[in-house]
């Protein structure tokens, strides 16, 4: 791709086929300032192009940090820069100062030149992933890929408790985001970080199990049809159980409904007891569950959530756990990308 010159809104580097584009566009030049923004970016992300051009990417998007804790590049857009390397549909979280939350995309990268060969920059394009049911499935992919060869399985698990729970649908990919987010917020090794996902996808598979009319109850549940709902971790587990490279997910799926004071369910664990990647999931899960539309009730807003989660640490909910997942959150209000 080379750069058209003088064309575009106020970019150097910018021709008119990115404006267009229905895909969002993000330009940087050699000093990794922001140069260029589409419509389809700032409709994607929430922003106007005037508060991002002429910025630094690192700046506001990453409060001045280049690197993550593990010593790797924030934005795939930057390593193109800095490195040469170029991207192909690769999976990466886009956070701005205008959001606590990241939006999961798939991005092409390449190093933009001159028609001499003069590196001029480097461009970005993205796929929003929760708009194409196949990129999503892409980013799972992507995702799993380093745990497991057997991720079109997987995939297929969280697809087919999505068919039946019509307000979950896409509900198992964003936990798994949230407990990837918060164990490599713990310092959890890449593995760990990279099961939590894999936990997350597959943690309500045992409501394949659970009737159709009590997953999309628009009320209040009966004692009996909680009862129901209460045997989902153990026939996730069940099912889990027959696949022989997922004997490490068992018990963490066996687990995510026990409470940090012992009053969940299957088995009534308490604190430590409960596996770590468990607890995990369990801030995951209830913070989605919260931050959603559900069958019962409209989404609640963030702050209801997060003054949830701070009332449930050390009841519901392991401290710590919460503890990062909300520091996680205070650092996503500066952003990525």
């Amino acid at each position: 791709m080379e750069a058209a010159e003088g064309a575009g809104t106020g970019s150097s580097l910018a021709g008119l086929m990115p404006e267009i584009l229905p895909h969002p566009v993000l330009i940087v030049d050699l000093c990794g300032r922001i140069d260029f923004v589409n419509r389809a970016l700032e409709e994607a992300l929430g922003v106007r192009r005037d508060e991002l051009l002429g910025r630094s990417l690192v700046d506001v998007l990453y409060r001045g940090e280049k690197f993550d804790t593990r010593g790797r590049y924030k934005s795939a857009l930057l390593e193109t820069l800095e490195t040469g390397r170029e991207y192909r549909l690769q999976t990466v979280e886009v956070k701005t100062v205008f959001h606590r939350m990241p939006k999961t995309f798939l991005v092409d990268t390449i190093v933009l030149t001159s028609p001499e060969g003069e590196k001029r920059g480097a461009c970005a394009v993205y796929y929003d992933v929760s708009r194409d049911r196949r990129l999503l499935k892409r980013s799972v992919i992507d995702r799993l890929a380093s745990v497991t060869e057997h991720f079109e399985t997987i995939y297929a698990f969280a697809e087919a408790i999505g068919a039946r729970d019509l307000y979950t649908m896409g509900h198992s990919e964003k936990v798994a985001e949230y407990a990837r987010f918060i164990a490599d917020r713990l310092g959890l090794d890449a593995r760990e970080v990279e099961k939590a996902y894999l936990c997350g996808i597959v943690h309500d598979v045992g409501k394949i199990g659970v009737p159709e009319n009590i997953l999309n109850k628009p009320g209040p549940l009966s004692p009996e049809e909680f009862q129901q709902i209460t045997h989902h971790p153990s026939m996730g587990a069940g099912i889990l159980s027959h696949i022989s490279w997922l004997e490490d997910v068992v018990p963490v799926v066996m687990s995510h409904h026990e409470r940090y004071d012992g009053s969940g369910y299957p088995r009534g664990l308490r604190g430590e007891e409960i596996p770590l990647l468990s607890r995990i999931l369990a801030v995951a899960d209830a913070f989605d569950a919260m931050t959603s539309d559900r069958s019962y009730r409209r989404a609640l807003p963030l702050s209801v959530a997060v003054n949830e989660l701070r009332r449930g640490a050390g009841s519901q909910f392991d401290p710590l756990v919460v503890e990062a997942f909300l520091s996680m959150l205070d650092d996503y209000e500066g952003g990525g990308g």
